[in-house]
């Protein structure tokens, strides 16, 4: 399963059904949707899509107990660019969301409460517009600007300094004497967008799926003469450096502050608007349709902040957003369209889900073609059939979801031209007879072994960035290969490298792309012990079970010999009496040790024992933000590799915490709680 169908999968997988594996690979996709969204601009998910799997992810981590929880943490790899990258001089954070009214009220009603507020006691609000664009920070001294940056991740900027000298509403000099540190978002007119693309269609050139994605692109151009015709435009809504702002200016409201912006010349949102309490702000949500329909760009929402600035501090932050602000995201819309056919998906596991085929529909510049069904009880008990009319519900860029009928059923002639979406008799890979599971919803094939859609699953689980990390090897390519028989299984795939010649041959492929590939194989061949049983494809096993799992084994013959017993694998954090099973049936299976041993035969496995810092095993340790040479993932990779536990805040349960020169709240707080303090050259020297 990729992350797509994996993030469709926990979609409409209800709370109560999520196991421990599923906490953590919830938590390993939502880092994956995060370094698509902040690092590449090709994100593959909706925001609604992401804010609905990190509010699952926030429940089911308290509910399962998580102590190292990803929600509380806001990160991204840094990678490769064409530009200059420069670090923040003031952290980047989210904002949390919300996508109806009644939220709203629970939001004003959590900041009285941290506040100590009578619940008659009315909090001002601001309303702005929630752009979803390309951020960007002007750096502007005595006057004049001098550099702009668009964000890269949460702690680096790219220097884009040029390309913003084309963007006419961006001021060379503003009347204010000193230092200044804007921040808005650089947005693409509707029309401009529009107009883009009929040219694009006359050359046969590159055609942009939607605003957003022709903004960033045409931001990043090298060449400033082609981001000069886009007619993009920047909004204002921030400071760098706004505590220093204010306090300078004395204000107290942020309102004051954005209205400052403008005075300097900045174009703002242009629906700002203060309210003088939450219900005022939902009337104001609920006129705003009209306005809405006005504008020449898109948003998808609205942003809500308390204006009494002093109060922020008093109501705080989490790790991963401020709780004085929040977005409100627009209602999903519900659209029609028709189901056209119905596949059978085979996943991995063997459960057999059904997927529609619709009538494409063009939703905030995406065509939709296919939604899921989940399952076969929601096929029932939405009682929908082939060719029939339905309604689809989507929000901003959201993978759409069947909700109801949306026609009559009263005519006998129109039911008896509708075909029944019923589970398959035969699995549509393999045809072995498909099994209902008792004590579950789903149907689900048990040809584990021989199944070739299973099989081809697998494998692309195997391959993935959490276990052998081939990155030069794609589903297409995958697929092509057991039609061609060059690959069978997992331990096949390092046999590539002797049918180099053959794949050459094949139609599409060059000789650079396929030494891309055999690269990637070549350097599969050296793997840490948690990602090669990731790619066994144990059932239960993920990412976090494997590290648990992995204390056990300490050299190849303990693979091949298994001994441990069901009581000694469930004593394991992390693996529950199912999980325990399965990893007992996978090594004590004749044909798993044969493939286990074509496995170690190709790869060398580092085993935990190897890079252990044994004296701290089990401390607890916080990082702030990241340091030179070092993104925060790699420190974080480490430390979890000697053993250690990473957290996300400092309390009095943290052993350590690792921190860089400009510290702030964590440091403070390590050093009234007792907590030792120690330095990057401290950490690598051990």
């Amino acid at each position: 399963m990729n992350e797509l169908q994996l993030s469709k999968h926990y979609l409409n997988l209800e709370l109560k059904d999520f196991s421990l594996d599923d906490v953590e690979k919830l938590s390993n996709l939502l880092t994956y949707h995060s370094d698509l969204y902040y690092n590449k601009e090709t994100p593959i998910i909706s925001d609604f899509e992401y804010d609905s799997l990190f509010k699952k992810l926030q429940i089911l981590e308290d509910k399962f107990k998580i102590n190292e929880k990803q929600t509380q943490k806001i990160w991204s790899d840094i990678i490769s660019s064409t530009f200059e990258k420069v670090a923040h001089s003031r952290p980047m954070i989210s904002l949390d969301n919300t996508y109806n009214e009644e939220d709203l009220k629970d939001f004003d009603e959590r900041i009285k409460r941290v506040l100590s507020y009578d619940f008659w006691i009315n909090i001002p609000y601001t309303i702005e517009f929630k752009f979803d664009w390309l951020w960007v920070e002007l750096i502007y001294k005595n006057w004049e600007l001098k550099r702009a940056l668009t964000r890269w991740n949460w702690v680096y900027w790219e220097d884009i300094t040029q390309n913003i000298f084309t963007i006419k509403n961006i001021p060379r000099k503003i009347p204010y004497l000193g230092d200044l540190e804007v921040r808005g978002e650089v947005v693409m007119p509707i029309s401009s967008f529009e107009e883009l693309n009929r040219e694009a269609l006359k050359i046969w050139w590159k055609i942009f799926s939607n605003p957003r994605n022709a903004a960033s692109w045409s931001l990043r151009l090298l060449d400033v003469n082609i981001t000069a015709q886009r007619n993009l435009k920047f909004f204002a809504y921030d400071l760098a450096n706004f505590e220093e702002f204010v306090e300078k200016e004395n204000k107290q409201k942020y309102f004051d502050v954005i209205k400052d912006l403008e005075s300097f010349w900045f174009e703002i949102s242009s629906y700002f608007l203060k309210c003088e309490n939450i219900l005022e702000v939902i009337k104001n949500i609920d006129n705003f349709w009209d306005v809405r329909e006005i504008i020449d760009f898109d948003i998808d929402g609205l942003v809500i902040k308390v204006d009494d600035i002093k109060l922020w501090q008093d109501i705080g932050f989490t790790a991963h957003h401020p709780r004085y602000a929040i977005a409100y995201k627009f209602p999903a819309q519900i659209l029609t369209t028709k189901i056209l056919s119905v596949e059978h998906q085979v996943w991995r596991t063997g459960t057999i889900t059904p997927v529609a085929n619709l009538e494409p529909i063009n939703i905030s510049w995406v065509i939709v073609k296919r939604a899921t069904l989940h399952n076969y009880d929601e096929v029932k008990n939405l009682q929908i059939k082939v060719w029939d009319n339905v309604f689809i519900k989507r929000a901003w860029e959201v993978i759409p979801k069947i909700i109801w009928l949306a026609e009559n059923r009263d005519n006998l002639w129109i039911i008896s031209t509708k075909m029944e979406i019923l589970p398959p008799e035969f699995c549509p890979s393999c045809s072995t007879k498909i099994i209902k599971d008792d004590d579950k919803i789903r149907y689900y094939c048990p040809n584990h072994e021989n199944c070739p859609e299973q099989i081809k699953q697998k494998l692309i689980n195997s391959i993935s960035k959490q276990a052998l990390n081939i990155d030069w090897l794609w589903t297409e390519q995958i697929e092509l290969f057991l039609q061609k028989r060059f690959i069978s299984d997992l331990a096949s795939i390092f046999d590539l490298e002797n049918k180099k010649d053959l794949i050459l041959a094949l139609p599409w492929y060059k000789k650079k792309s396929v030494e891309n590939l055999l690269d990637s194989i070549k350097n599969a061949r050296n793997q840490k012990i948690v990602n090669f049983l990731v790619a066994l494809n144990i059932s239960g096993i993920g990412p976090q079970s494997a590290k648990e799992l992995s204390k056990l084994i300490n050299r190849d013959e303990e693979f091949l010999q298994f001994n441990f017993s069901l009581e000694e694998l469930e004593n394991l954090q992390d693996i529950w009496e199912q999980t325990a099973k399965n990893i007992w049936n996978y090594f004590n299976n004749e044909k798993n040790k044969i493939l286990l041993k074509k496995l170690l035969e190709n790869i060398k496995v580092e085993y935990r024992h190897e890079i252990i810092w044994w004296k701290y095993e089990w401390k607890k340790m916080c990082i702030t933000w990241s340091f030179n040479g070092f993104s925060r993932d790699e420190l974080v990779e480490k430390l979890e590799n000697m053993w250690w536990s990473f957290v996300s805040s400092v309390s009095k349960n943290t052993d350590f915490l690792l921190a860089w020169e400009k510290a702030g709240s964590k440091l403070e707080k390590a050093n009234s709680l007792w907590v030792k303090v120690i330095s990057l050259e401290e950490f690598l020297s051990e």
